[in-house]
């Protein structure tokens, strides 16, 4: 049976009729994958918030996933990422079907988010494959413009979201936002390369087994593929954990070892970690609330007041 997770379900069908039109016309498109790469179809993986995502097997009898994106979703840019990389810190591509916007990739393990690790050595396991995952090559013809450049985009849905949502967070938090954003954008002198994105513990997940490229014992998937100051990916690794944050007697503390503990294993400045991070923090609870995820999206916000 083919079924999104119940958190794709939401952000499908916050999309409307877009999204539920998706939704109807999925059990067939899978079917017709299987069909084509010759795939004996397993459960449905939960986890993602955007696309369906299940356990396959191929006619070899070896293990494999599955994934299928929404119209809405990034696809090429993340899949050419994928291909560049070549496994080097990336879950390793088999297949690919752009016109349907579906992959067959390498099976890996739990997320990272499932251990039963401190955030400290989560962070560490994340540097690490970041690192590793920087070396790969920009994907030819993007660069960044006033259309693409990040922190533009993140001041765009500052200003869009926030109103839009009914104003869930404080002005004097969307006001700092604003502004250490504008500096993210202002900053000419940082050296770009090809960034996950969304390097958050979930999108991290265990090798099956040891090989080249997964020195860490993990692999990322699903990124976006954006060309980027490398500390926004350490911005995004450090968004999570809103528990101890909230229940933490000095929180801006807290976060900002994180932020020193990611500067001194990349060698990045702290200053920038951290500023991205707020921004981050802020943009993604807005971002994450306009989709209807709303228990997460309020203790982001929340422990962003916290941090100001």
């Amino acid at each position: 049976m083919t079924c999104l997770s119940p958190e794709a379900q939401r952000s499908a069908e916050s999309r409307g009729e877009h999204g539920r039109a998706w939704i109807a016309a999925l059990p067939a498109l899978v079917a017709d994958l299987c069909a084509q790469w010759s795939l004996t179809p397993g459960r449905s993986i939960d986890g993602g918030k955007w696309a369906y995502v299940a356990h396959v097997t191929t006619a070899a009898g070896d293990d494999a996933v599955l994934k299928v994106l929404p119209p809405e979703a990034e696809f090429d840019l993340s899949t050419s990422l994928i291909a560049a990389a070549d496994g080097d810190g990336y879950v390793r591509l088999l297949a690919q079907d752009t016109a349907r916007r579906a992959l067959l990739l390498e099976a890996l393990g739990p997320p990272l988010g499932a251990a039963d690790l401190p955030p400290e050595r989560m962070l560490d396991i994340l540097a690490a494959t970041l690192r590793q995952a920087w070396r790969a090559p920009c994907v030819p013809g993007v660069t960044v413009s006033e259309e693409n450049d990040k922190a533009r985009g993140l001041i765009g849905l500052l200003d869009t979201l926030w109103p839009a949502t009914g104003k869930p967070c404080s002005a004097r938090l969307i006001s700092l936002a604003r502004g250490l954003a504008e500096q993210r954008a202002a900053d000419s002198a940082t050296a770009l390369v090809a960034c996950h994105g969304d390097a958050h513990p979930g999108n991290i997940l265990r090798a099956r087994t040891p090989r080249p490229g997964a020195e860490s014992g993990y692999v990322l998937v699903d990124p976006d593929g954006i060309l980027c100051d490398p500390a926004y990916d350490l911005a995004v690794a450090m968004s999570g954990w809103q528990d101890l944050i909230l229940r933490a007697k000095n929180p801006t503390a807290l976060v900002r070892g994180w932020s020193a503990r990611l500067a001194r294993a990349t060698g990045l400045d702290e200053r920038t970690i951290w500023e991205w991070a707020l921004v981050e923090r802020v943009t993604s609870g807005l971002y994450l609330l306009h989709h209807g995820h709303d228990a997460e999206a309020r203790e982001l916000l929340a422990s962003a007041e916290l941090l100001v």
